[in-house]
């Protein structure tokens, strides 16, 4: 954080740019803070060009009170993630509309070294105040713990390398963090809402979790490595929906593994909703699993099972990230 981020200005940040609280007064309420210092706050970020008046509320009898807006161009965000062959990346500015968008294909296998020359290129031609990377690995702290698919992404700490070589603030994230963070951001749901989010993947499967509207990452940051369920006396979940084809209905063995996966959801967190990628499955696919799952356990205690828009729910996770770090470090 820079010595002119207070904590008053990331909350006053907060407030303009995620709960669209746009008077002194309202932002007042909302921090807790008296109005002149509110106001105080305000007006020297409007100075620093942080924050820009847009006109007067509609009166209502008394005078019209003055309309902050933060301003987009104060920072920009660049978001990444990682997959076997591609890194698609977004330019955001500091409320999260998108710039620029692309696609960068590995360099001979090497997923560090591509993400490296990503990012040189982008900081060369832009002015960039925050990073965001995904990847679909197990993550603890900006570190890749596990990532058996990317070999030389496999133990790097990787915030710590990206923000030592390019100085500037870096989130990585895991992507089905990223995508239920992403979800919950983009869908209207209830702030305590359990949401669990599956993907198949392109390297196996795996999912995230919101319990009660937090992420649930675990001791060990492993949770929703859904890969090593034992559902099946000699088989795992992995085992038995590795053979899925994109583009296909869900075999029955596939049907039966994914019934099986909302069942143990349902039986331990109890989930208002879980997420099945649109890359992975039909509305017709979910129908079955819905009525798979029902020989397993009461139909009324199962979730709504829905399809998600994959990649903007993980690029909106990973805009989200990527703002929140602009608005506590610019």
């Amino acid at each position: 954080m820079k010595p002119n981020a207070t904590s008053l200005s990331i909350a006053i940040r907060r407030e303009l740019v995620f709960h669209d609280r746009q008077t002194v007064a309202d932002i007042s309420e909302a921090t807790g803070h008296s109005f002149p210092t509110v106001k105080k706050h305000l007006e020297r970020m409007r100075t620093a060009g942080e924050v820009n008046e847009q006109g007067l509320t509609p009166s209502t009898g008394g005078r019209p009170a003055t309309r902050y807006v933060f301003n987009p161009s104060a920072a920009n965000g660049l978001c990444a993630y990682i997959e076997q062959d591609v890194i698609a990346y977004r330019r955001i500015d500091a409320i999260g509309t998108t710039l620029e968008k692309g696609r960068m294909a590995i360099r001979h296998g090497n997923h560090l070294q591509t993400l490296f020359d990503l990012l040189a290129s982008q900081l060369a031609s832009h002015s960039i105040q925050a990073i965001t990377i995904g990847v679909a690995a197990a993550v603890a702290d900006g570190e890749i713990i596990y990532a058996p698919d990317y070999p030389t992404l496999s133990d790097v700490a990787l915030t710590t390398l990206l923000e030592s070589t390019f100085d500037v603030p870096v989130v990585v994230e895991n992507d089905m963090n990223a995508a239920v963070y992403g979800y919950g951001r983009s869908v209207p749901t209830y702030a305590d809402e359990t949401i669990v989010y599956v993907y198949l993947g392109k390297n196996g499967p795996g999912s995230g979790i919101l319990l009660n509207g937090r992420l649930l990452r675990g001791k060990t940051n492993f949770t929703g490595e859904i890969s090593f369920l034992p559902f099946y006396a000699h088989h795992t979940f992995y085992d038995r929906i590795r053979n899925h084809q994109r583009g296909t209905p869900l075999t029955d063995q596939a049907c039966d593994a994914l019934a099986r996966l909302v069942t143990t959801f349902t039986a331990t967190l109890n989930p208002h909703t879980i997420v099945f990628s649109d890359i992975d499955v039909t509305e017709e696919d979910i129908r079955r699993v819905r009525k798979r799952s029902e020989r397993y356990i009461a139909a009324t205690h199962l979730p709504d099972l829905t399809r998600g828009l994959w990649e903007e729910h993980y690029f909106q996770g990973l805009i989200t990230f990527c703002v929140e770090t602009l608005l506590e470090t610019i």
